[in-house]
């Protein structure tokens, strides 16, 4: 190691009186910083309870493109007025301590490193690191209580040593993608939640299940809506539950009786479709909506897809028409020796869903890769055409763009065999492409809804395979403490590789212009920036074999990135500054 690395890496060298950070203004990328560049400032200091720490790396997301299109209409940014109060964006950070507040003396030292939870609760309230917090487009930055003394308790992940820059910066974006086959719901009816039971003609069988199903889970609110009232007398006796008349407004309904929505929506004996669309609007956060114990609706029904990804909303059924089978069926993973599609494979997150299922230690045997874009679809195969091949798993790439619909089905058709996909996994939020994919799944099929479509995007899904097919709707977003946990284990032990995800870099006063990159789709992978290395321009790595030729030499196969690369570029960009 350099000696100019060695004194960065232990945080040894004095700190700077001013420093580089991008603010955004307002809405559109002509807000962020000042004259297209980012802005002097002086170093914060940290306070007594706080540490100061350097920003190392930071990923580029889709989500801070978001965040930039949107302005103060974001979501996550409700009320807050840029124009004064700015907000530095950047969540997918690694960092290093070089100050350390006089309380947490002992507890943290210079040089301690760490990677941030971005999605901070506090005392109840989301503070998001690079949202309502200044995040990593800041050369150094105050990590203050919410985040050491939160919620689930301190949102800082200690890192290895010997862990890279990286590869650490990027298992923000990778926990999200464990999360998406991590998740799981309920085994039951929630119990003390709220739960609106609707019964339609012909519903009487399933009264012994409801009946069993309330043994275990009594909620604390019960809805029965019934649509022949005089038929049902006593399932109101035996559910315990308030009779309701079939509501003309659903979400005044919602309000009047579970404002937060109702955990458990179970629909039984034959429903108009209408009804249970207009229900589904009352569906609480991770609300279950078990249609096993329904009839056949006839027709897709209109679902918001933007509350299954953002609301974590299931859809079960099963085809023993059993409303205790459609919650026994859980878990979001690829299916052993299964069919897998992935929509949008070629961009940087479906990448990554692809590399995660070539490596699966128990894979599908087929991957189809789709996307619009030849050169994105092509780099699907080279990076990861070997490793699949080297462990027996089909991995088909396929540009519906370069056929007509017809001949895309009849490849679809042809590779599942004319069964079907065990899971499908959607990576672009157009809800035209769920909707037609929806059609492809196999008996117990999954959907898992990764893209982060908006809440309020109707789709019409085709529910009669949930009733009798067991077919699943699912959805995340975002990741958990202990998804971040997991994620790190499985990078510092060696079983994942998340430097294979970066596609291009740049120093700070590129972070703009990667920013307009991932908005494009510019890259097949990541782009990351080094905050620390201000004159870095935006470049794939491919590029750097004229740019920096001894960093290049040190890629695995000319395309993936490397500690030892990492080191090179330090070194060399970290002792042209020193010598300045």
């Amino acid at each position: 190691m350099s000696e100019v690395l060695e004194k960065y890496t232990h945080a040894a060298a004095p700190l700077p009186r001013t420093m580089l950070r991008w603010h955004l203004y307002g809405a559109g990328l002509e807000n962020m910083g000042r004259m297209g560049a980012p802005e002097v400032v002086e170093v914060p200091r940290c306070g007594n309870n706080e540490l100061l720490v350097r920003q190392d790396a930071c990923g580029l997301c889709f989500s801070d493109t978001k965040v930039i299109g949107l302005g103060e209409k974001h979501p996550r940014l409700t009320g807050r007025q840029l124009a004064v109060d700015p907000v530095t964006l950047g969540h997918e950070v690694s960092c290093t301590v070089v100050e350390v507040g006089e309380e947490l003396a002992g507890r943290y030292h210079a040089g301690d490193r760490f990677i941030i939870q971005a999605d901070v609760f506090y005392k109840g309230q989301s503070m998001a690191y690079g949202y309502a917090m200044p995040g990593g487009l800041a050369q150094y930055s105050v990590i203050g209580v919410p985040i050491l003394e939160g919620d689930e308790g301190c949102y800082l992940l200690p890192l290895k040593e010997s862990t890279g820059y990286v590869e650490s910066a990027l298992v923000e974006p990778w926990a999200c993608v464990v999360s998406a086959y991590a998740q799981q719901h309920r085994k039951g009816c929630r119990a003390g939640g709220a739960m609106l039971v609707i019964m339609g003609l012909q519903a009487e069988e399933a009264l012994p299940q409801l009946q069993a199903l309330l043994e275990n889970a009594l909620p604390a609110v019960g809805c029965l809506v019934s649509l022949a009232a005089a038929e049902h007398n006593a399932a109101y006796a035996l559910a315990g539950m308030s009779q309701a008349a079939l509501p003309s407004d659903w979400k005044e309904f919602q309000q009047n009786n579970a404002p937060g929505g109702f955990d458990d929506i179970l629909v039984l004996g034959s429903v108009p479709p209408e009804v249970v669309e207009g229900a589904a609007q009352t569906l609480a956060d991770h609300g279950i909506c078990n249609l096993a114990a329904a009839h056949p609706f006839g027709r897709a029904l209109q679902l918001d897809i933007g509350r299954i990804h953002y609301n974590w909303h299931h859809y079960l059924g099963a085809a023993s028409k059993q409303l205790k089978d459609a919650y026994a069926a859980d878990g979001a993973e690829l299916q052993q020796g299964g069919a897998a599609w992935f929509i949008g494979a070629g961009g940087p997150m479906g990448q990554m869903h692809v590399q995660r299922a070539v490596q699966l230690q128990k894979a599908p045997r087929l991957i189809v890769a789709t996307d619009v874009d030849a050169v994105r679809l092509q780099s699907v195969v080279d990076r990861f055409g070997a490793t699949a091949r080297s462990r027996g798993i089909e991995l088909v790439a396929i540009n519906p763009a370069a056929m007509t619909p017809q001949e895309f089905d009849a490849q679809l058709n042809r590779l599942s065999e004319g069964r079907g996909f065990d899971d499908i996994v959607s990576l672009v939020p157009v809800a035209s492409l769920i909707e037609h994919a929806a059609h492809y799944l196999a008996k117990n099929g999954k959907f898992n809804i990764f893209a982060g479509v908006a809440r309020g995007t109707m789709a019409g899904l085709p529910v009669d395979g949930i009733l009798q097919n067991g077919h699943r709707y699912l959805g995340s977003s975002g990741s958990s403490l202990a998804d971040m946990q997991e994620t790190l284990r499985r990078v510092e032990s060696g079983e994942l590789s998340t430097n294979a995800s970066l596609a291009a870099i740049g120093g700070m006063d590129a972070a703009k212009e990667g920013l307009a990159a991932v908005k494009e789709g510019r890259f097949t992978g990541k782009t990351l920036i080094f905050p620390q290395i201000p004159d870095l321009p935006l470049l794939t790595l491919a590029q750097l074999s004229e740019a920096y030729p001894t960093v290049y030499a040190k890629l695995r196969d000319g395309m993936f990135w490397t500690q030892e690369a990492e080191k090179e570029l330090l070194s060399l960009k970290l002792g042209e500054e020193e010598a300045v």
